[in-house]
């Protein structure tokens, strides 16, 4: 497999030069005074070389072992959000139709820069390989998950497979995902918020979030702005609100993954704060916290742990800070576990479905989906676009979308089928150049196109 080396050179001549934007038609809420959504991701490169294959990085290079599993979810309160809007749902049903869906444009970020014009001649496999992620992508796009069905979990993880252009049924009606969720909206009964003392609740346990910060990542994930208005409770907050409390809940020794996406993405590089214990934190702080932890055993297998180190060093990087301390602690993990993933390829495409601990195989479609969509797409948001198009994640992205066509009238899980709907979307997004905000004129034209091949 081609490795690409002196990842500091491409990392910041990868950052520099991808300056253009891409545009969504603005599309407004107009209870909420129509805010416009910036449209922005973070990501990251740095691959270097990884010789052992049977050791998993580590932040240090004192250590070699493997970590220890540490718990998947921290918390299992099963607390219930108050406030119901039962009084309003047919209200929220209203405003949030397809009409009203949060987009925008978007502004100063590289990660859905797609390939400069000098680099879009596409070889026929290639071509192939974009109809056939789309096709694949307006199939799930269509597959609308339903609020009564779907606890808000559920919801959130179809969130994450198209972001701002995700929409969701509810009470028979098209509804936008990220609004829905943002107000509040209810899934099985169960809501992702309350107000407690004046202040977001949040509980953490199923149903609801699985972490602290996830639904915050998730939003930063599909790019939807600070001052997108979120109603809990009767309660007028934007999205800036749930930022602070995601600020002021940072807790030394705890999982911060989710935190630390989501707060890289919306916070300025050098932010600090208090929090409500009055210790002070930073975002390096975070990070600190977040290496001393162990990938394997962490979330989805380590995925969402190296999701943030990658969110939190290419945005330091776009926006020219200094890549010392900690960032270079964190951008060179990152470099180490790009290299160790390709190593742990299968000869089928697929990643190991042992996640980061060693080599693995297993033979379940379900599996493979889970595992490899998840590495997808992490190494799809962390490679800069010509690196994504070589063979070694090409195959990979050609498995991903080969067994999510092939098996599509399959019951996949929910999470595992959000993100690995996410990693071909995001594929496509930064190598072919689809543009978020826009996807569903995209993808209906692409189901009256093939609407009799979809039914093969």
């Amino acid at each position: 497999m081609m490795r690409i080396s002196n990842s500091r050179m491409l990392v910041y001549g990868w950052a520099f030069t991808l300056a253009g934007t891409l545009s969504a038609d603005t599309k407004t809420d107009e209870p909420f005074d129509s805010p416009t959504n910036t449209l922005q991701e973070i990501v990251t490169e740095s691959p270097t070389n990884k010789e052992a294959l049977n050791v998993v990085p580590s932040a240090d290079k004192t250590t070699t072992s493997k970590p220890e599993d540490t718990d998947k979810i921290r918390s299992q309160s099963r607390d219930t959000p108050g406030g119901s809007l039962n009084d309003r749902a047919a209200d929220l049903t209203a405003d949030l139709t397809t009409e009203n869906q949060p987009s925008g444009d978007i502004e100063d970020t590289a990660s859905t820069a797609p390939l400069s014009s000098a680099q879009l001649a596409f070889s026929e496999q290639e071509l192939e390989r974009r109809d056939l992620i789309r096709k694949c992508l307006s199939y799930y796009f269509q597959q609308k998950e339903n609020t009564s069905t779907r606890s808000p979990w559920g919801l959130m993880h179809a969130l994450i497979a198209f972001g701002v252009d995700t929409e969701f049924i509810s009470r028979g009606k098209e509804v936008n995902a990220a609004g829905y969720l943002c107000w509040n909206g209810s899934g099985r009964g169960q809501r992702l918020f309350s107000i407690r003392k004046g202040q977001i609740h949040t509980p953490i346990g199923p149903g609801f979030q699985g972490h602290e910060g996830q639904f915050l990542a998730i939003l930063a994930q599909s790019r939807v702005q600070k001052d997108y208005p979120l109603r809990i409770s009767g309660k007028r907050l934007t999205v800036q609100d749930l930022i602070e409390h995601e600020q002021r809940t940072c807790r030394p020794k705890s999982e911060l993954t989710f935190k630390l996406i989501g707060l890289s993405h919306y916070l300025p590089i050098n932010a600090t704060w208090e929090c409500n214990n009055g210790s002070q934190w930073d975002l390096e702080r975070i990070i600190k916290e977040e290496l001393a932890q162990p990938v394997v055993g962490a979330a989805c297998g380590g995925t969402h742990r190296m999701m943030g180190f990658t969110y939190a060093v290419q945005k330091r990087i776009r926006k020219g800070g200094e890549i010392t301390g900690q960032w270079e602690r964190a951008e060179k993990f990152v470099s180490e576990f790009v290299d160790y993933t390709l190593e742990l390829q299968n000869s089928d495409g697929s990643f190991s479905t042992k996640w980061f601990e060693g080599r693995g195989n297993e033979n379940s479609k379900a599996r493979k989906l889970q595992t490899t969509g998840h590495l997808v797409e992490w190494l799809v948001a962390t490679l800069p676009p010509e690196r994504l198009r070589e063979q070694d994640i090409a195959q990979a992205v050609d498995f991903l979308a080969k067994l999510m066509w092939k098996d599509r009238r399959m019951k996949w899980e929910v999470g595992p089928k959000g993100h690995a709907v996410r990693a071909l979307a995001l594929y496509d997004e930064r190598v072919f150049g689809s543009k978020p905000g826009s996807r569903d004129e995209m993808l209906a034209g692409i189901k009256g196109k093939n609407s009799n091949r979809l039914r093969r």
